[in-house]
């Protein structure tokens, strides 16, 4: 098939939307498809000194990445990008046109009588009106409309909200590649004889930080790893975690991030709750959750409805998002029952190789999309 993917991801970034839509579109790729994806020129908001993007994320170089002009006018510039994604889908003429973000241009291209399928990665926001207009727009132009959600939960607000027949929208939680689990960061110096515990991804409010810092700061006996964030959070943290026993190394490129995950015996996902300011936490799919589990590490997770769609306490241990004493209990019972510990990782590598490798999100996505 030919394939266009529509994003309005920044690429290359740090963002965690940009290494979904690139591991995507390789993904769909990795499947036989010929693959274009199409993504906002927006040179200043871009990651700097990447001489090669696909190496920078860690995909084959085996689809076409095409940057379409945006411009930075307030009221023009999502109706422009739309219009010029449209038309370069004309040229192509696709047999299915993918992707996120941008409501118009998947209405635009459903309207011209493209197989178009759009994927939901959070619930609409009222404030944003124009995007809510045309994805009104997109779900009521074709009886054979469909939706892609991350998770259950999302779906159950879309089909609630906008009166959507629930065979018509496929739930595709995030995914993952296979790694090598041997590698690890060379420039890092590990104490053999002490837990490596690892936390990977961003340092913002709700991911919680504030939860490794506090074990760092009364479980000595143990290091913590955190792995990404940009310079601003780092200094914010540092100040307010500044114990010999949590190591910040920074942000970390896609690509190497695996490396740090194999050099942690357990790795954390303190996510906070929609009270701490992370409405995520309601309808995510969490990305961290897959890369956790390829490295064939035992997790400790924070206990949400929507993470137990793809973990339970076969794979993971689950603890009260809030609560310091579970969390330190739960990394002592790791460390002391290392059959535990190795039974959880094993199950949660084999889940993930079962159902959670980006190929076979695509695959699901591509049959579903062909289901007349």
């Amino acid at each position: 098939m030919k394939i266009v993917y529509i994003c309005r991801s920044i690429i290359p970034s740090r963002t965690a939307n940009s290494i979904n839509v690139m591991k995507m579109c390789s993904a769909f790729a990795v499947l036989g498809h010929e693959v274009t994806l199409l993504a906002p020129w927006t040179k200043k908001l871009e990651e700097k000194n990447i001489n090669n993007i696909y190496e920078y994320y860690g995909v084959e170089e085996n689809f076409i990445l095409k940057k379409v002009f945006s411009p930075n006018i307030k009221y023009l510039k999502k109706r422009i990008y739309s219009l010029r994604c449209l038309s370069i889908v004309k040229e192509i003429k696709p047999d299915l046109v993918y992707g996120r973000d941008e409501s118009l241009a998947f209405y635009l291209t459903q309207k011209n009588d493209f197989l178009t399928l759009f994927e939901k990665h959070e619930p609409l926001k009222e404030k944003e009106k124009f995007l809510n207009y045309f994805f009104h727009k997109f779900i009521q132009s074709s009886k054979t409309t469909k939706l892609v959600t991350i998770s259950n939960a999302l779906k159950t607000i879309y089909q609630n909200s906008y009166n959507i027949n629930p065979n018509a929208i496929l739930v595709a939680h995030s995914g993952t590649n296979k790694i090598p689990n041997n590698d690890i960061p060379k420039n890092v110096k590990l104490n053999s004889s002490r837990v490596q515990i690892g936390y990977v991804g961003s340092l913002l409010k709700g991911k919680g930080v504030e939860i490794i810092v506090e074990l760092a700061k009364e479980m000595q006996n143990v290091d913590f790893h955190i792995i990404g964030g940009n310079q601003k959070d780092l200094d914010f943290w540092k100040t307010n975690g500044s114990y010999t026993n949590l190591i910040f190394h920074g942000f970390v490129s896609p690509k190497e991030t695996y490396k740090y995950r194999n050099m942690c015996d357990i790795l954390l996902a303190p996510y906070q709750s929609n009270k701490e300011g992370n409405r995520l936490s309601e309808f995510m799919s969490p990305i961290k959750l897959f890369e956790y589990m390829s490295s064939k590490k035992a997790i400790i997770c924070s206990d949400f409805k929507v993470y137990r769609e793809v973990i339970n306490e076969e794979c993971a241990v689950l603890v009260d998002y809030k609560n310091i004493t579970q969390w330190k209990d739960a990394i002592n019972n790791l460390i002391n029952d290392k059959d535990k510990k190795n039974k959880l990782a094993q199950n949660g590598y084999e889940i993930f190789l079962e159902n959670y490798t980006w190929e076979k999100r695509a695959q699901n996505i591509i049959d579903f999309a062909l289901i007349k």
